[in-house]
């Protein structure tokens, strides 16, 4: 099965909405937050294999098979 793709901008606007919003945050502090939460997710979602280094999006989960056609990565690492 196929992972939705990672949309850091929708994810960013969505969590600075939340904190001015709904928390009553400042601009910067939101921001600050939602960069914070935008690079954590980056990190957790790219693969740790040194010769890979793609988004899970790019992978098959199931088969472990990266998809990108010139990677030599055997399998998603987290």
């Amino acid at each position: 099965m196929l992972e939705k793709q990672f949309r850091p901008d929708l994810l960013y606007n969505r969590i600075v909405h939340y904190y001015i919003d709904k928390k009553g945050y400042s601009k910067t502090k939101a921001n600050n937050i939602a960069r914070s939460v935008v690079q954590k997710e980056a990190q957790r979602r790219t693969c740790k294999n040194q010769e890979c280094g793609h988004l899970s999006h790019d992978h098959i989960r199931n088969a472990e098979t990266c998809l990108v056609a010139d990677c030599q990565c055997g399998q998603f690492s987290n």
